[in-house]
Formats: C-alpha cells, structure tokens, sequence
C-alpha cells in the first residue's frame, strides 16, 4: 500500500486472518469474494460493491476468501482534522449493506470517488495528484455530509479545536521521540490539567493513549515488513525498552509482538536467515491492472455530482401508523375551464382534456360567455322549411365530444353578460336548455351546473343581482329542475365577511344549488416587499379562507355544497416568476387540506388561454393551469395526480407527509413546502437552503416482502421549465426541442425489493416543494 501523508490507499487480497488498528478513518471497498471483519462483538460480511467505513482508532479482524479484493484506504487525522474540525467530535463507521434505502446515491457516488483515488494514485502524474486530492476532498464531503454521527459522549465543541489539529500532526510527525503533554501545554499556554481534559474531550483518548497507538501503528509495520528484532523496533518508534513495547502490544492484541510476527508470516524462520528477502505477509498488495479497473467501473454507476450532495438540515421523522381510527381519503369533483365552449373543437384542447379525465380524475368543463362570446353562430334567414344551419353547430359538436368522453359542464353565467342584453340572453337560455335535453338526452343535461357570478367589486345594484339570480334559477329549473343552479361569492378573508352587494344570497339560501368562491395567496401578499417574513401570512391562505367561509355560512343557518373554483398557491405576478418557481408539494399539500372541506377544485386548461384575458406581461393568475401553451405538463398537473393516485383509508398524517393502507399495501407522500417570495426562485443559492434530508422511521407496517416504486418529483427531476431553460438558445426551440422537453419532464421513477418489518427506516433528499411518492406494493 503507498504510503502518503495524508492519505494511503492500495488493492489488497487478505491472504490469512490478521488483525489491525486504524488510527485514520479507514474505508474497505470490497471489488470481488468475501470478506469479513469483526469489530469486538460486531460482524460485517462484505460482498462485492459493499463498502465499510470504520473509525479512528479502530482494532478490528480481517479474512477473506480464495477470490477476495479491496481497495484500502486510510484517511489521516491530521489531515481530516485539518478540513473539518469538528473530525473528533464525530463518528463516520458505516456499512452500506445494512444501510437505509435511500442511501444507494450517497453509495454509488462513494464508490466513484475512491476508485479514482486509486487510479489517480497509482499513477504518478502532476495532472493525477491533482485529480487525487479533488477525489480526497470529494470523499471527505460525502463522510461528514452524509455518514457523520454525534459522539455519544462528545459535549459541545470547544472554540479553537486548530490546537488539537497542531497537536495530532506533532505527534503523527515526532512518534519515535520522547514527548510530554507539558510540553504541548506550554506551546499552546495551556495548564497541563486541562489540555489533558481538552484532548480526552476532543478526540475520546487520553493523550498518552493516543501516543501510544500511534506509536503501535508504525510498529505494526516494522513487524511485518522488516527483519529487525523486538527491541529495535520498540526503541525505533519511542517505546522505553522491549519489555514495555511487548506489555502494551500484548495489551491490544492478546499477543506477543514475536507471536504476532509469526502469524503473520507464512514462514518466520526464512525471515531471520534472508533478510534481503520480504516474505508474503497475511495481507498480499495487488497493483491495480486492467482487469481490475473495468471491475471497478461496473460496480460504481457514472452520475453527476448534482443537487445529492448538497449539504441540506437534517432532521429525524418517526411515525407510527394505525388504522384503530382511520378516516376515508375525500375526492372532489374537479372542473377544467378551458375559456368559451367553442375552445373544445381545437385537436390540442381536446387532447388536453383527455388527458385530464384519465390522469387527473377531471370530470366537468368549465366555460365561460357561452351567450357573450362567439361559440353560438348568429341566426341566419334562410327559406328553407328545415334550415340546414343552426347557431348550436359549433356548440353541438363541442358537447358531442364532451358527452363521448363522458364529461359534463359548468357554464359560468355573469351578470354583466346578462344586463347588457338581458330579454335575449334568457331567450337564448331557455331556447338552448331545451335544445340541448332534444340533440342529447335528459341523462346527459341533468348534471350540468350553472353558476351566477359577479366579481366582488360591483357597481352593480344588490336587489338587481338579487332579481336576476333568481330569474337564472327559475328559467333552468322550470325547463329541467335537476341542473344545479349556484352562486359565487366574493368572501373576505381579512374582513371576514361578504361585500354588502353581495349578501342577497343571504335571504334566499334555498333557492341556491351550491355555494361557489376563490382563493388565491397572491392576493394577500406584497410582492414588491423584500421581507420574507411577511410571506409566511399567505402560506395556509386557501384553507384559512375556506374554514373561515364555511363557518361564515354557518352561522347564517347555510349548509350548501361548496366549490372552489379558482384557487392558487404563491406564483408572483409575472410570466417570469411563475415558471422559475417549483411549487408542486404547495399545491398538493393545499389540495390535501381542502379535500375534505370542499366539495369541487377547480383549473385552467393553460396559460395560452388564460392570458388571453389579461394583459400581455402582468398577468392575473388566478387559477392554476395544468398545461403550458406548447402541451408541457405543469407542476399542479403532477400534484393532482399525485392526490388521485391516493387510495385506501388514511393511517398516518403530518403537515409534510401522508400514508395510507388498501388491499395492496401502503402508499406514502413525503412533502418539502416551503413558501417564499417567488422571487426568490433564480437565486440558486437561496433555494438550497430550503432542502432538506429526512430520516424516516415508520411503525406499524406489516411486515413482509414490497416492491416500492418512488416517484420524484422536483424542479431536476419533472419540472418543465429546467428542461426549458437548459434547451433554450437565443434562436428559439423548434418542434423537435419542445417534443423532447414535454417528454423528458415527468417525475423519476426508482423500483426496489425491500424486506420490511415492523419498524423501517429510509433516507430522502427533498429539494424545496419537492414531492416523493412512494408505493409499497404486497408480493406474493
């Protein structure tokens, strides 16, 4: 194995059982056989690509079988303790056969690290010590970011540990020389009493201990790799005499330092005769060849080092899972508006809403202007005694094919639409309603809903708005009483209450169908303000306002079906801001709360159609849109069929996490919600510390064999717009770009077998409003 000062690193094969110390940070990377160590009662079995982490000051057993191969590598004190200073407050033992699921990219990338560490090692080059010490580095991240443990018995970290770091490398550097702890005391003008407590503190040995081990590493090598007696090599690395050096080695080792000797040679008296001769010790060094290099390749899959292994808070999560009292998850009805019926006829539409229905559970089309807009084609004179064209033909084939696919509708009827022609919009009503029973069947009409509608800031007189719901109501009711007749209502938060124009619907609450409204957290925000805090006011904006309303109404003696029309989780105000910001496990978390307290969710179609009611550049984004303009799926599309996919009853719930149990097995929705200013979202630097790994420890599971399938889905692995920002060239995207974008921009899909018991664990790495579904799926 070279030797280096910081580091060393070598192939070997354990040719007979030995034992070792490790005063370094030791990592075993198995390459081929079996190999195992023990570790006073604790037994690791290494297969090939596992991968054994062992602490300082280590005494352990290595044997192998006929096939074995590791690479070994010895990280120093000096040198971790240098990089990261808080080295001896921490413990790094590891073994990634018996680690949780959710490790296997902290692995894989380990496994990377170190077989370039001894490539670049063995191959002396000024480029290749280079790459060794980025490789070294790289390795040290992943130790203390991912694998450290708090000591136990470690207090809180004293200031200036740099006095340990001068202490470890004196000691590593003047073993063989006679030290004191005063000696060290007066370099650091400290009272010897105390760096003695510091040290123990520090580092968890007392300093003569520690001297001592050092010491006994480097004897250890002179035993088995020299011919020199007992007591040269006691007196060569600082042990007083012979006498003292066998007493401490046989106190670590339960052997003589002769009788360790003669172990670990395979013949000990050609030693004493040959001494130009090395023999073959316990442990053979191997030169890396080409065989072994592609080895190595396979067991190590090639990744870039992306967002993994960022450092993120940590944080542990137990939860217990019981179905003693569980509750049913809640399904709403959902409502796609797409703008005015006509919009059904166009291939991209439609394609849109089919995906909708069978992904997403949407079952209504909402629309708009069906008598102000220009989806009725106008009355044409004509002698003929059957006219051959009518003003329902664009409108007649839109609900063709929405009564094909099985979907119904929800006509947004306004009052400002009404006023301005209000004899004909109600001719026009009553002619259509029956028009329509005639071409498609009660069955098909019968569900439809019709919801009047004027928007909270009104010059509109209340009795007016109050005369004309009820004249909607009567119409449709009197041609067909099952279509359901509602209401919007423009409800204040703030105010807690509903404009005095608008509380007609207060006298008249049982001639009301439903009760619809809107919900949108950019309404309660400031976007020109800077100040985070003041964010945190709209993050339970739509539940808030819907508990608010719900008991609104309560206490007016109202108990109506409620429908959420328009709603929206944080998204800024401009074209800019909405696309940069992922915000999926905001708006599934929102969908989450409102499940059981609404009735209906609503959506839009896609920001095409909906900026095509505001302006070109400060667009009100009031509701969320599942598609963008060119078919890509937006984060709420993921969302929602996150929440539909859910099934069963619901065993265990958090603000960050929901499981439930069907015939099947388990399913379990881990959420990272994080509200900030939007903003915010192009300051990379920003958005990292909003990551988060969680240690997950569920009870309660039935124990068993699973397939567990894990969705993820964040802004690297689903977001449309990283995709788009990475193609994106000063020339535009062609079809072909935007095919693949739309393509490659779905959630990761991972598939595994776990054993699982009672109690199991995982890791996971959220990135901010990421969301990670997983299945745990019965085998039989």
């Amino acid at each position: 194995m070279p030797h280096l000062q910081d580091y060393a690193i070598g192939v070997e094969c354990v040719k007979l059982p030995t034992s070792e110390i490790s005063l370094g940070t030791k990592v075993v990377f198995a390459i081929s056989g079996q190999i195992n160590i023990k570790i006073a009662e604790e037994n690791f079995e290494l297969q090939e690509g596992d991968i054994l982490v062992l602490d300082r000051n280590t005494f352990y057993t290595i044997e192998g079988d006929k096939e074995n191969l590791l690479i070994n590598l010895t990280i120093s004190d000096t040198f971790f303790a240098h990089y990261y200073e808080e080295y001896f407050q921490h413990s790094f033992k590891f073994f990634s056969r018996e680690s949780d699921p959710g490790r296997e990219r902290i692995v894989g990338t380990l496994r990377k690290s170190v077989s370039e560490l001894l490539i670049t090692s063995t191959t002396r080059t000024r480029a290749n010590k280079l790459e060794a010490q980025t490789a070294l580095l790289q390795i040290l991240l992943l130790l203390t970011r991912f694998l450290k443990k708090q000591i136990p018995s470690s207090t809180r970290k004293e200031v200036n540990d740099k006095r340990i770091s001068r202490m470890i490398r004196e000691v590593e550097e003047r073993f063989d020389e006679t030290l004191s702890l005063r000696e060290f005391a007066q370099k650091e003008f400290l009272s010897e009493a105390y760096l003695s407590r510091y040290f123990k503190k520090t580092t968890g040995l007392g300093f003569l201990q520690y001297l001592t081990e050092v010491r006994l590493k480097h004897a250890l090598q002179n035993i088995i790799h020299s011919t020199e007696s007992i007591t040269e090599i006691a007196l060569k690395n600082g042990f007083s005499s012979q006498k003292h050096f066998s007493e401490v080695f046989k106190a670590h080792f339960s052997v003589t330092p002769s009788e360790y000797r003669a172990q670990h040679h395979s013949d000990f008296s050609k030693i004493e005769q040959e001494t130009t001769v090395q023999t073959s010790s316990n442990i053979e060094q191997i030169k890396p060849n080409s065989d072994i290099l592609i080895k190595l390749t396979s067991l190590y899959q090639e990744m870039e080092l992306g967002t993994d292994l960022n450092e993120a808070p940590f944080e542990e999560k137990s939860i217990t899972v019981t179905d003693k009292s569980p509750r049913t998850l809640e399904k709403n009805m959902h409502i796609l508006t797409i703008g005015e019926l006509k919009e059904a006829l166009k291939e991209d539409v439609q394609r849109q809403i089919i995906t909708t229905r069978d992904e997403l559970g949407v079952n209504y089309i909402g629309v708009r202007y069906l008598f102000g807009g220009s989806t009725f084609l106008p009355e044409a004179e004509t002698d003929e005694l059957v006219p051959t064209s009518s003003p329902y033909a664009k409108a007649d084939l839109a609900l063709t094919f929405l009564k094909q696919h099985n979907l119904q509708l929800f006509i947004r009827l306004e009052y400002q639409d009404i006023s301005r022609d209000e004899k004909g919009v109600f001719d026009r009503l009553d002619h259509f309603l029956r028009h329509s029973i005639q071409m498609f069947g009660r069955e098909f009409v019968s569900k439809w809903h019709f919801m009047f509608f004027e928007p909270k800031y009104t010059s509109a007189n209340k009795m007016d708005l109050k005369r004309l719901y009820l004249k909607v109501q009567q119409t449709i009711k009197s041609i067909f009483p099952a279509i359901q007749v509602g209401n919007f209502v423009p409800f204040s938060l703030s105010k807690n209450a509903v404009p005095t124009q608008h509380t007609w619907f207060l006298d008249i609450a049982d001639q009301i169908d439903f009760i619809s409204f809107n919900a949108n957290q950019n309404e309660a925000v400031d976007f020109s303000n800077e100040d985070i805090k003041s964010f945190l006011i709209s993050e339970d904006y739509c539940l808030a306002k819907t508990l608010k309303l719900k008991a609104f109404l309560k206490h007016h003696h109202i108990n109506k079906p409620m429908m959420l029309i328009n709603w929206n989780t944080l998204t800024g105000n401009t074209r800019h801001t909405n696309g940069t910001f992922f915000r999926g496990a905001l708006v599934l978390r929102t969908m989450l709360d409102l499940a059981p307290e609404v009735n209906a969710l609503g959506f839009w179609i896609n920001t095409e159609l909906h900026e095509g009611e505001g302006s070109q550049l400060n667009i009100s984004l009031d509701g969320l849109e599942m598609f963008h303009f060119f078919n890509g799926k937006r984060p709420a599309f993921y969302a929602v069929k996150f929440f539909e996919r859910l099934k069963g009853i619901v065993v265990a719930e958090g603000e960050d996490y929901i499981i439930t149990k069907h015939a099947d097995g388990y399913q379990l929705i881990l959420m990272n919600c994080a509200t900030i200013n939007p903003r915010y979202a192009v300051e990379e630097k920003f958005l990292k510390e909003e990551r988060k790994e969680v240690h997950i420890r569920i009870k309660g599971f039935e124990a068993g064999e699973y397939q567990v399938c894990k969705w993820q889905f964040d802004r690297d692995n689903g977001a449309l717009y990283s995709k788009y920002w990475q193609l994106n060239s000063k020339h535009g995207l062609d079809k072909e770009i935007l095919d693949y974008i739309v393509d490659a921009s779905q959630p990761t899909l991972t598939v595994s077998d776990e054993t699982i018991t009672e109690d199991w664990s995982f890791y996971a790495y959220l990135d901010i409003n990421a969301i990670h579904f997983y299945e745990f799926r019965h085998t039989i």
